[in-house]
């Protein structure tokens, strides 16, 4: 329903026989001060779930979302100190609801704005552009003694000269609680923090041997393919930068369709290295040098089994196609059979989790064995989030929600998959 109400240009309402408003939850009285499962309560029938185990977030999406009489995509509650702190109300977004044109994204941003200036019985404070988010989103700012209302909302510029034409990018509604007195003036989300301890965040379980990061949030990417920018926006989060997919999405040129290059996605982190106080470094890279590498190896183990081999490549390599012709048994012989390729990536995952650092981790679905995911081949990117020793394991996790928090897989076949890896670090 939203991507034809968008494409129609109907922006303010929703048909009251097919919202799912939230209003209610906004208005609470006690907002900011229910406690997780009281909020749960409230949120239930309105189809918000938990995103993991932990309960420190909820979300829902769907076409029938609206805020204030606003169509919505997607919305997600953050909890803190047992206490809502942040509710985001995404109004649009492209990986959601699919392009937009530019009069419909301004007519957007103004109803919007007309709306909460209702809603608050106020006027907005322009904001101006955030130096300290991926794009630099615009903004504009409500306080009321109930909370602060901050709407952002992004495009990438038309640039004729370059062939680049106008892109909508996401309209997103952030609330959280009232500023405290004397503290009126528009504020940036990522502020100076607490140097962040590493070390604090490793768990160790002495009777199972598994050692593994225990506080790394969970985002969920929903149906697109944003596996790479939902996976990054959890090592953000977990070093205390508040970033955004949807921002991420736009600085790396994502398709919900075809998802988002790593090639393209680690360009944009060391683009925003300085910005984010962060270092970003390809720990296991797949370059056609790896490729062509494995190829050979993969031929030569299939020559041994008396299998058919890969054919011969030409000027252009498709990865993907290269990797369903594998025979996985095959496939698993060629990539431990040097003994020295898995114990390098086993001690690099072992000195980053150590460290308090997940590791991102590309890596090609269907080759091995994985019940119960909703994707079931190609590239994906996840986290490596632990590892166990004592039983050679890899402990992972996927943005995707409740149920793929924590994950384990032996230390063989996660490097039979293993495309590459990555790590984002805090300086």
């Amino acid at each position: 329903m939203i991507r034809l109400l968008f494409a129609l240009g109907v922006i303010a309402l929703v048909p009251a026989a097919f919202a799912k408003p939230i209003d209610s939850l906004l208005s609470a009285d006690n907002l900011w001060a229910q406690k997780p499962d009281e909020f749960f309560a409230a949120a239930a029938p309105l189809d918000y779930r938990w995103t993991s185990n932990s309960q420190d977030s909820l979300r829902v999406a769907g076409t029938e979302l609206t805020a204030y009489g606003l169509p919505a995509v997607e919305s997600i509650v953050r909890f803190k100190d047992g206490k809502p702190s942040e509710i985001i109300v995404m109004l649009y977004a492209r990986g959601d609801a699919g392009e937009l044109a530019k009069d419909k994204f301004d007519a957007l941003v103004r109803t919007s704005a007309e709306t909460l200036n209702k809603v608050t019985n106020t006027k907005f404070t322009p904001r101006g552009k955030d130096s300290t988010n991926a794009v630099k989103a615009d903004g504009l700012i409500w306080e009321t003694d109930k909370a602060h209302y901050l709407l952002e909302f992004s495009f990438t510029k038309e640039v004729k000269s370059r062939d680049i034409p106008f892109r909508a990018e996401f309209v997103r509604l952030e609330i959280t609680p009232p500023k405290a007195p004397g503290d009126r003036v528009p504020s940036l989300r990522n502020t100076p923090a607490a140097k962040f301890s590493g070390a604090a965040q490793v768990k160790r379980d002495a009777a199972s041997g598994d050692v593994w990061l225990g506080n790394v949030p969970m985002v969920d990417q929903g149906q697109k393919g944003y596996c790479v920018v939902a996976t990054t926006e959890r090592v953000m989060r977990y070093y205390g930068i508040s970033v955004d997919q949807q921002e991420l999405a736009q600085a790396a040129n994502s398709s919900a369709q075809s998802g988002t290059s790593s090639d393209a996605m680690l360009g944009v982190l060391k683009k925003l290295s300085t910005r984010f106080k962060v270092r970003v470094r390809e720990v296991e890279k797949s370059d056609i040098k790896q490729i062509l590498g494995l190829i050979t190896d993969y031929n030569r183990a299939a020559k041994r089994a008396d299998a058919a081999p890969l054919p011969e490549q030409g000027n252009m390599i498709d990865i993907g196609e290269v990797y369903r012709a594998m025979n996985v048994d095959i496939l698993r012989v060629a990539r431990t059979q040097n003994k020295s390729d898995l114990a390098r990536f086993q001690r690099a995952v072992q000195t980053h989790i150590d460290e308090g650092t997940p590791l991102l981790w590309t890596v090609m679905l269907g080759k091995v064995p994985e019940p119960s995911i909703p994707q079931n081949a190609g590239g994906h990117m996840r986290l490596i989030i632990g590892y166990n020793a004592k039983t050679a394991e890899i402990l992972f996790s996927d943005s995707w929600g409740a149920g793929h928090e924590l994950k384990r897989m032996s230390a063989a076949d996660a490097w039979t998959i293993t495309t590459g890896t990555m790590s984002v670090e805090p300086f």
